[in-house]
């Protein structure tokens, strides 16, 4: 098959005109859009703390305590039996140290976790954490549990931060940096 080339027909000078006249109203358009987006009060930042250590227990007001206790980084698969969980990148763990001094249970697969790499944000692979320590399950009150969340991140990368929002109060969101 041969493609021929037909060049555009010539418009008419109404075409013309009409043409330009979109293409204004559109930038216009845009231009005003993008203006009325950028004024205004900045929105209020959400009310975390970040810290800069690992190893400062975050306490709630009913007693459950978090603190992130260590990042290892170059994991490329975990799993004593099959099945063996192997890394895309690399899995960097980071271990989560929770007490509950509470008078109820606390549920962990609640707390949320998010790991940080310069603007790329990560989340646990939930099978991974599962396979190494059982993951984050259900604390007894009085109890207390260190555990190790994976996240897969490509070869040569480090998790920056770590953010954890927990359904506890007093601690509702928090950031730790390495």
């Amino acid at each position: 098959m041969h493609w021929r080339y037909y060049p555009m027909p010539e418009l008419s000078s109404f075409a013309r005109v009409a043409r330009t006249t979109a293409v204004v109203v559109t930038a216009l358009t845009l231009a005003v859009g993008l203006s009325a987006c950028g004024g205004g009060e900045e929105p209020a930042a959400p009310t975390s703390t970040t810290e800069s250590g690992v190893g400062k227990s975050f306490e709630s007001t009913d007693g459950v305590a978090v603190a992130v206790t260590r990042r290892i980084c170059g994991i490329s698969a975990v799993g004593k039996d099959q099945p063996e969980y192997t890394a895309v990148g690399q899995y960097c763990t980071v271990g989560v140290n929770v007490v509950n001094d509470s008078d109820a249970s606390a549920d962990l697969s609640q707390l949320k976790v998010t790991g940080h790499s310069g603007d790329t944000e990560y989340f646990p692979d939930y099978w991974a954490g599962t396979a190494a320590d059982g993951g984050m399950q259900v604390l007894e009150p009085g109890g207390s549990v260190e555990s190790t969340l994976f996240f897969d991140i490509p070869k040569g990368a480090l998790l920056d931060t770590v953010t954890l929002v927990s359904p506890w109060p007093g601690i509702e969101e928090f950031e730790v940096a390495f």
